[in-house]
């Protein structure tokens, strides 16, 4: 009986348990965690963000390129399309 109070004086270090030290290390690891999940979740939107406005960027590029090719050679515009609805056509069709 005498040992087992004995180990129970160790385990308490200036009024405070091991139980206790250990406790507090896991809240504050639970505190970091969570705060690297935000700091992380935050860098991917801001990740996310730019490349979205990347490729509108380049999407409204593209569609101005297209719209004065179509206006510098319209009748050839008219035949690709044309050309390319066929072919869904016949795709569709089969």
């Amino acid at each position: 009986m005498q040992f087992s109070s004995t180990n129970r004086a160790s385990d308490t270090v200036g009024g405070r348990s091991a139980a206790s030290d250990v406790g507090d290390n896991v809240q504050a690891l639970r505190d970091d965690i969570a705060s690297l999940a935000d700091s992380v979740k935050r860098l991917a939107a801001e990740q996310l963000g730019s490349s979205v406005e990347d490729l509108q960027g380049k999407a409204k590029e593209k569609v101005g390129d297209v719209e004065s090719a179509i206006r510098r050679n319209p009748s050839q515009a008219a035949l690709i399309a044309a050309g390319i609805g066929f072919v869904f056509g016949l795709i569709l069709s089969r």
